[in-house]
């Protein structure tokens, strides 16, 4: 009993002294945010080149989730939709102008990324981070792809008609990176300026890919009669004045992937709560003591 009295003491000494070193400040360390964005997308493939100089833009919309597992490394989950579109009317290329494809898509988009931010999260708690963040992104994901052509005022699914007489899925991987740049706007919401290059292996999102197919192999297709079908794989004759078409196995597309740029903006939303059941990290604040 004499040991176990001076032990006692010793311990809620020592209890006391630790609880003193540390006080709360009754605030959260939030690590996850919602956030929503629009953007504007630009496609590259065989019916619009990087160096083209009209952009052909379409836009976009996201909404995301991100939760912050290291000092610099987040996930982050994107649910997107956006338009791409490309005409060879608007093409430099004389001998694209004479092909006269076109094609438009609103696909929905996927994605998980990695983010690595420049400046670490401060041990102080979220309402501490930087003004200015800069970040890059890596990721993996799927998107749709359903290409659609207007042809004499009448709006055709492509996918379906198999124009290269290859029928191609309705999904394809997509591989996403880019950079950013996470602005501190108010305690609880940041802006997100960001550039994303998305790489997608299908070569098929435009439609075109391979070959000229021969005409006379055409046969009624979704309710699309065979001539139809010859003209919308070489729109040539609906030219003014028309060109007659080229032959059978002349080269369409060049047989690369597809893929899109997107630039745009998103606003974030820190969350009390991580979706991960876990609950936000409270700050802890050392109190000099002697």
């Amino acid at each position: 009993m004499r040991f176990f009295v001076p032990l006692l003491l010793v311990i809620c000494l020592h209890t006391s002294i630790h609880a003193q070193q540390y006080v709360t400040t009754g605030d959260f360390d939030r690590l996850s945010k919602a956030s929503v964005g629009f953007g504007l997308n630009t496609y590259f493939g065989e019916l619009r080149r990087a160096q083209d100089p009209k952009l052909q833009t379409g836009l976009s919309a996201t909404i995301g989730y991100e939760h912050l597992f290291t000092d610099q490394i987040a996930i982050r989950t994107n649910l997107s939709i956006y338009k791409i579109q490309a005409d060879d009317s608007l093409s430099p290329l004389p001998a694209n102008k004479t092909r006269n494809l076109s094609f438009k898509a609103t696909n929905v988009e996927f994605t998980v990324q990695a983010l690595y931010y420049a400046f670490r999260h401060p041990a102080s708690g979220y309402k501490d981070r930087a003004f200015a963040n800069p970040y890059l992104h890596l990721g993996i994901g799927i998107t749709s792809n359903n290409p659609k052509t207007e042809l004499a005022g009448t709006t055709y699914d492509l996918r379906p008609l198999s124009l290269e007489g290859v029928q191609y899925g309705g999904l394809a991987l997509a591989i996403p990176l880019g950079f950013g740049f996470n602005f501190f706007m108010s305690r609880n919401v940041d802006l997100q300026i960001e550039a994303q290059y998305t790489l997608t292996m299908t070569g098929y999102l435009d439609d075109v890919s391979t070959v000229y197919r021969d005409p006379s192999s055409f046969s009624e297709t979704n309710g699309v009669d065979a001539n139809t079908l010859g003209l919308l794989s070489d729109p040539r004759a609906a030219l003014n004045p028309p060109v007659a078409p080229v032959a059978a196995g002349t080269p369409r597309g060049d047989g690369s992937n597809d893929s899109y740029l997107r630039i745009g903006f998103r606003l974030g939303f820190y969350l009390p709560k991580s979706l991960y059941g876990k609950s936000s990290i409270r700050c802890k604040v050392i109190k000099m003591t002697r």
